[in-house]
């Protein structure tokens, strides 16, 4: 190989060298370049879907008739007691009687537990809230008599329960 053959080769390797160097740099400006359009084509959507973006969804729950947290509250607890209430009552014949014993007594003591809560702070509750207190209390003595009728294996009287749960609402 004589020297001009040589330098061709030599300038064609290092020609060959910048062509990959050009083509490398294209593919990574076409990359950045789509990564550009999609954060774009994002953006675009985003801010036609509505005042809040995607998150602008309707309401799936309903807001309740009370605002108050407080009277939430205590229905929310209104409606654990009365499933422990209807727990005994649905288990009645048909667990062991030792089985159903527990359930009886599961169920008095979360009733107990929520007549103790009621004590509570009760001294920094308004007039209103207190007087809440006192129908919720109420409510607990008839579903611990409803469980105690149960346990004693009549059938209860539900309706002074409901009603003193109605009072709550």
């Amino acid at each position: 190989m004589d020297d001009s053959e040589g330098e061709i080769c030599k300038n064609l390797c290092q020609g060959g060298v910048g062509i990959i160097e050009t083509i490398t740099a294209a593919a990574k400006m076409k990359v950045l370049l789509a990564a550009f359009a999609l954060l774009l084509l994002g953006g675009c959507l985003y801010e036609i879907s509505g005042e809040q973006g995607t998150q602008n969804t309707p309401e799936l729950i309903q807001p309740t008739e009370t605002q108050n947290p407080f009277v939430a509250d205590i229905q929310h607890r209104s409606d654990l007691v009365n499933n422990a209430v209807q727990e005994a009552i649905n288990q009645q014949g048909v667990q062991t009687p030792i089985a159903y014993k527990q359930t009886c007594e599961s169920s008095i003591a979360f009733i107990r537990s929520e007549r103790l809560d009621t004590n509570t702070n009760y001294n920094t509750l308004d007039t209103g809230q207190k007087e809440l207190i006192q129908y919720y209390r109420t409510y607990l003595t008839e579903a611990a008599a409803v469980v105690t009728a149960c346990y004693a294996g009549n059938t209860p009287d539900l309706s002074k329960m409901n009603d003193a749960k109605n009072e709550l609402y």
